[in-house]
């Protein structure tokens, strides 16, 4: 039924004006007497206004996926909140019933064709539909058996209530990703999924779901299975959706997907197993030319605003991708993209999508450093004049409430100059990078609000690069006892003094620390070697600290084990020194303290400085290939004075260390059983096995290292025999060559009973 469009929305109108009536609304509530003509003509006027949608969204696509437009055919009135209370009255009253009656089904459908459009979730969140989705997710299995309709329904309700802000902020206060898993476990079994098409639907709208909701402090939580199954599973329909001539798989428009593949690329975990997927990277890249194609042509109004917003989601994910510095060679070398992310950085508009574009332009520009900053050679300081410190704030939006509290409490009692965007700057705040990093290269200090909100947000990490880059002094702010930062954090900030909100201290306390804190701060010294000095604050037990810089609340008191200190030849033209090896206790490498983590450095705190073992860790990791090791000398440690063979010597000690932390993971899980392939490498170098033993076995895990060890080790004659066994086998791998001796192999019997002994099986 398709009808002029001047038709539609008369049909759509007046089946409106006939279903917020008394007469129906009565109805709905069950405020009086039913009949059957009652059912009829609800079923009719849902089936129009449903009709009248549907041909409205298949005129326009856009306004069902994009989150503001001009849609004012539906607005939250007296009489629609009514209708909508009543509906979903009558939705609870028949929810249980199997089959789902006709008028049930009409009911649904006009419901979701309404929820469908973005700008119009807050009325339905307004009006208890969370509460009633996730209520009915929760059914006891014994309760009576409900149809793969109404789970549908139910499962679309939460999918669509969570594409916007408000709806994921209700569904998440109630619980609703752990109602959702406990849903799954009882429905949604991989045996069902396997034997019935029929749910495969709901697999799909399941892990939509899943993937709206999931806030940057849930993702944290999450278990990386379940967003690996998440991620596994909307990526092929991301695919399949681009392969489809309607670029739809389903309901869903491809753009749908990808914002849910948006959500994971805020956390560097995900989006790295996102792109180790086969051709991912080549396959995300091909979309983001080809749509930027598309953005500079718009053809038509329609086409041209799906383009704009899947563009909009591809320069999202390709700023997070450029956050990795293993791929800056891969992106600089693409000539095409580095074109349009120029063209794109320049574009003026209106529309948000395109705001979003150029932000995230100018951020991939800024990260492969081919951004023009002549504005960070920072330009006269208009307030030299100051008597005081000079503060800049640095925050996530989503934090706007507890940083205006913060700035109304520390305007009156830091000695100098604060900014911060709201106080200095014009909204909207998006386009005002050029300020901000002024602000930060004019300040004396930056504090930074430090929340999951801000170590997802890109733009607070462009924030926190920049202010290290310059070698500013920060200050992380935290909120909670619990809350820890990302690995990235750590990285550029780790070793900063913190202060903590919420912790044993009253806040009254923190402020005051705080205050301290930010006032210890003197304007930076214009003398040339002021420069060379660490922007952060560094505990050595020969100097003098002030006693501001190591208040109980700001220090992490963390405790260390030790592997030797790392050996860094002395080059004979460098101004560096090295230290001799340090003796810490033996803790694990993740409760080494800064100071801990310094003496087995070796190192000037101006080169490498960490706040704890775990962020030295966390180094360890980001740099684990050879073009993020190369990179990390060329374009920070070679600037600060580190050789190659300095550069060298710390790879190949950092690679031991990574070792030892296994091996101390390992030592805490006391079934060798339980061992990982890397802890099992780690097993054959602390028994002084060689590699070509390693290389032979192959083992996969503990679980097959302790089964050949029990095997082997039951009898004498059996350990005889597998000498000459094993003897033959390596020759044969390795070209006749006669590598195994009498003594290795003996500690290779030594180390295999040990494992018998330690294990439980």
């Amino acid at each position: 039924m398709v009808m002029n469009e001047s038709v539609n929305d008369i049909y759509f109108d007046a089946s409106l004006n006939c279903l917020t009536t008394d007469v129906i609304i009565d109805y709905l509530f069950e405020v009086r007497q039913s009949t059957l003509v009652d059912e009829h003509f609800l079923r009719m006027l849902c089936t129009i206004g449903s009709w009248a949608m549907w041909n409205r969204l298949k005129r326009s696509h856009s306004i069902s996926v994009k989150w503001k437009n001009n849609t004012t055919f539906f607005q939250l009135t007296n009489e629609t909140d009514r209708l909508l209370r009543g509906i979903l009255t009558y939705l609870n009253r028949h929810f249980r019933e199997n089959p789902m009656s006709s008028t049930q089904v009409a009911v649904f459908t006009w419901t979701q064709s309404i929820m469908d459009v973005i700008p119009f979730v807050p009325f339905f969140v307004k009006t208890g539909y969370p509460e009633a989705a996730l209520e009915w997710l929760s059914i006891e299995p014994n309760e009576p058996m409900i149809s793969i309709r109404s789970w549908r329904e139910s499962l679309d309700f939460v999918h669509n209530l969570a594409r916007h802000e408000s709806g994921v902020k209700a569904l998440n206060q109630l619980g609703a990703i752990s109602i959702l898993k406990t849903w799954k476990g009882r429905y949604l079994s991989e045996s069902t999924l396997s034997n019935d098409e029929n749910y495969e639907d709901l697999r799909v709208v399941y892990y939509m779901s899943y993937a709206l909701l999931l806030e940057p402090t849930l993702l944290k939580r999450e278990h990386p299975m379940d967003l690996q199954l998440a991620l596994d599973d909307i990526l092929d329909r991301a695919v399949q959706a681009f392969q489809s001539t309607s670029l739809h798989y389903g309901p869903y428009h491809v753009s749908e997907f990808w914002t849910a593949l948006a959500r994971f690329t805020v956390n560097d975990e995900c989006l790295l197993y996102m792109l180790t997927r086969e051709n991912m990277f080549e396959f995300s890249m091909q979309k983001f030319l080809e749509y930027n194609k598309l953005l500079l042509l718009g053809v038509n109004s329609e086409s041209s605003g799906l383009d704009t917003l899947m563009c909009s989601l591809l320069y999202t994910i390709f700023w997070s991708i450029s956050f990795q510095t293993n791929y800056h060679v891969k992106l600089k070398a693409n000539t095409e993209f580095v074109g349009f992310i120029q063209q794109t950085a320049k574009m003026n508009s209106s529309d948000k999508y395109v705001a979003s574009i150029r932000q995230s332009a100018n951020g991939i520009l800024f990260n492969l450093d081919l951004v023009q900053q002549s504005f960070i050679s920072s330009k006269p300081d208009i307030d030299d004049h100051i008597d005081g410190v000079k503060i800049m704030i640095s925050y996530s939006h989503k934090d706007t409430t507890f940083c205006r509290q913060l700035v109304n409490t520390l305007k009156d009692q830091v000695q100098g100059d604060l900014w911060v965007d709201f106080i200095k700057l014009e909204p909207p705040y998006e386009d005002d990078w050029e300020e901000i990093a002024e602000a930060i290269s004019n300040c004396n200090v930056v504090a930074m609000i430090v929340t999951a909100d801000y170590c997802s947000s890109k733009s607070c990490r462009r924030e926190v690069i920049h202010a290290d880059k310059r070698n500013k002094p920060m200050i992380p702010i935290y909120q909670g006892p619990e809350y820890q930062p990302d690995d990235w954090f750590e990285i550029r900030a780790g070793s900063a003094t913190w202060v903590r909100f919420g912790s044993k201290n009253s806040d009254e306390e923190v402020m005051q620390t705080l205050v301290k804190l930010i006032n210890s701060h003197k304007k930076a010294k214009k003398s040339s070697d002021a420069a060379t000095v660490s922007q952060k604050p560094y505990l050595e037990s020969n100097h003098t600290v002030p006693p501001i810089m190591i208040l109980p609340q700001t220090i992490d008191v963390l405790s260390p084990l030790s592997p030797d200190a790392v050996q860094l030849l002395h080059h004979p033209t460098s101004n560096l020194t090295t230290s001799s090896p340090v003796s810490t206790p033996r803790k694990p490498i993740e409760q080494w303290t800064s100071e801990e983590v310094h003496q087995w450095l070796c190192l000037p705190p101006s080169i490498l400085q960490f706040s704890s073992g775990r962020a030295l860790l966390a180094y360890t990791r980001l740099i684990s290939d050879e073009d993020a090791e190369r990179d990390e000398y060329e374009r920070s440690l070679k600037q600060r004075g580190l050789t190659r063979e300095q550069w060298a010597n710390l790879i190949s000690s950092l690679k031991t260390l990574c070792m030892l932390h296994i091996m101390e993971t390992a030592s805490s899980k006391t079934l060798p059983e339980q061992w990982s392939s890397n802890e099992v490498k780690c097993w054959f170098e602390q028994n002084n096995l060689s590699n070509y033993l390693l290389d032979t076995f192959a083992f996969v895990d503990g679980m097959e290292l302790v089964i050949y060890a029990k095997m082997m080790t039951t009898s004498l004659l059996r350990i005889d025999s597998e000498y000459d066994r094993l003897r033959n086998r390596i020759q044969a791998r390795y070209n006749g060559q006669d590598l195994l001796q009498l003594d290795e192999y003996v500690r290779l019997v030594r180390a295999l009973k040990k494992i018998v002994e330690q294990s439980q099986l």
